[in-house]
């Protein structure tokens, strides 16, 4: 029988009411604060932070392109214009919206709420007209594509062509290295293995896995959490997509590892809103280990407890933030928390109890490295480096797409060997080693390995962001990042396929009504930049925003 772990259920009880009514009637938020016994104000300032609640009826057909980065150059904004411009006067509301998490797809789109890949302007226009006549999000559904299957090369327990089925590409063997730790108990093993792999965290931070669960398993208390992040929602990452797709069972065996070495009972996978297909292929794994007595109150038939469950995001490009997270969880406003404390710290996690927190890619790795040993993770890169990893690469090229690959492996390789180059009669002037947000690099460092280390070794440094590059980058950025991350990146730049340089031109002037107080201490200095000029916005952010 599986466990609960403690969530919020507003979000549940929320996209309960949207679907029988369409949006979230005042009398219906009403109610629902009556039985769950929070103020009113409380719902609405809820259901008002996330773009995906409705406080007044949607248009019959709500339309949302994708204009970041990939879709951007696929021609998504010309397709929005297109669209808005085709359907005027109609009940149809076409608005920009931020990383649908289908950048090797592109252009993706999203029709109330159901999410289209590679739409051409015919396939968006007879999208729009099948939701004008009244269709279900049922029957929208019916017309999407499903993700494809792809074996992956490093599962430690599936042969090449030994798949059982679409869903389940599994063998006898599987889930063996929980069967060796559950038998053996021997935690501070596991713990040492981890640290002698050099296994980061793989969602952009990179802290060491195993001191992370040694730091929680020795805070004090019974109550703890673990939490994987699958909000992957920076334009670019689509890699945890892929491992969630084809790989669900290294990623629920992970996190049962991680959860029973850091003494959680309770797990949670906090998946992204837009990654509906993958939530269904990890119920389908996480329903079949309760089947088979690997989740549940005697793992492996021990006497160990760990129950596993998904929880859909509110969705909201912030929610990627790890402390964001956790207050969306709790049913909250997804804004981060001021640290110290940290997650893993009494205080600082799930319910203010010490939390693991590990994206999809680091649980994926935990069984792989566990299974083949630290030798294999130490010979499987190239030119100096250790380990595997998963690279989306999309965008101006022949075929996009995530692959598996050797750290170490050269940028050009990815571009033009793994991902085919660019298109015919083009250039390639830049790449993006990490999404926009981690800057962009010319074509003159494609050499550069994928390597930890490689960017300081080269030498380079992230320059001073200027608000006129994220006003220039319009729609590759997502919307709303200057009000939501508390911490924003430098290295922000425009350099694709047409622009040669960043233009130097005066700053552009601060959105009407822009209210600085609202902001968190990075985001109001850079706000404060774009208001009174690279130069003195510096000095003054200096003295306004001390370090």
């Amino acid at each position: 029988m599986q466990g609960r772990a403690p969530t919020s259920p507003v979000f549940d009880e929320l996209r309960g009411i949207q679907r029988t009514h369409g949006y979230l009637p005042e009398s219906e938020l009403r109610t629902l604060a009556d039985r769950l016994r929070l103020p009113l104000f409380r719902l609405q300032a809820v259901a008002s932070f996330y773009p995906h609640f409705f406080l007044k009826p949607p248009a019959r057909a709500e339309v949302r392109v994708c204009g970041d980065m990939a879709c951007h150059r696929h021609g998504g904004n010309d397709l929005r214009e297109r669209l808005a411009s085709r359907f005027q006067g109609q009940d149809v509301n076409v608005k920009h919206v931020s990383c649908l998490g289908r950048c090797d797809l592109a252009p993706a789109m999203a029709v109330n709420d159901q999410i289209f890949e590679k739409v051409s302007e015919s396939d968006a226009a007879s999208l729009v007209d099948f939701a004008l006549a009244g269709a279900s999000p049922e029957q929208l559904a019916a017309r999407r594509a499903h993700p494809a299957r792809t074996p992956i090369k490093c599962d430690p327990y599936v042969a090449e062509g030994d798949r059982t089925s679409d869903l389940e590409p599994r063998t006898s063997a599987q889930y063996g290295v929980l069967r060796s730790f559950v038998q053996s108990k021997d935690w501070a093993g596991l713990i040492a293995t981890l640290k002698a792999s050099g296994l980061r965290g793989l969602g952009g931070a990179g802290f060491p896995t195993g001191m992370k669960w040694e730091l929680v398993r020795n805070q004090p208390g019974p109550d703890k959490y673990i939490v994987c992040n699958a909000d992957e929602s920076e334009p670019g990452t689509i890699k945890d997509r892929h491992i969630m797709t084809n790989a669900p069972h290294l990623l629920v065996e992970g996190m049962i590892l991680g959860g029973l070495v850091a003494g959680a009972r309770y797990g949670i996978l906090y998946i992204r809103h837009e990654y509906t297909d993958q939530e269904h292929i990890l119920q389908h794994e996480i329903d079949r280990c309760y089947r088979e007595g690997i989740l549940g109150s005697r793992v492996m038939g021990s006497d160990l407890a760990f129950d596993l469950e998904i929880f859909v995001s509110p969705g909201l490009y912030i929610c990627g933030e790890e402390s964001a997270l956790l207050e969306a969880i709790e049913g909250k406003r997804a804004e981060p928390r001021n640290k110290p404390p940290f997650p893993g710290q009494v205080g600082g996690g799930l319910w203010a109890k010490p939390t693991v927190i590990n994206n999809v890619e680091t649980f994926f790795f935990v069984p792989v490295i566990l299974a083949k040993g630290v030798d294999w993770m130490k010979s499987a890169g190239r030119n100096g480096s250790a380990g595997v990893k998963f690279v989306g690469v999309s965008g101006d090229v022949v075929n996009p797409g995530v692959f598996e690959v050797p750290m170490g492996t050269p940028y050009r390789e990815l571009i033009e060997g793994y991902a085919g180059g660019v298109p015919a009669g083009r250039t390639l002037k830049s790449y993006a080693p990490s999404g926009p947000a981690g800057g962009y690099l010319p074509a003159s460092l494609l050499d550069l390995p994928l390597d930890w280390n490689a960017m300081t070794q080269a030498g380079l440094r992230r320059p001073r962001v200027h608000a006129r590059h994220g006003a220039q980058l319009g729609p590759l950025l997502p919307q709303r990042v200057l009000r939501q991350v508390r911490s924003v990146p430098d290295g922000l730049h425009e350099v694709d396929g047409d622009a040669d340089r960043v233009d130097e031109g005066p700053p552009r002037p601060a959105r009407p009504g822009a209210v600085r107080g609202a902001l968190p201490r990075d985001a109001a200095r850079l706000d404060l930049r774009a208001r009174t000029g690279r130069s003195r916005a510096d000095r003054l952010g200096d003295e306004a925003f001390p370090r």
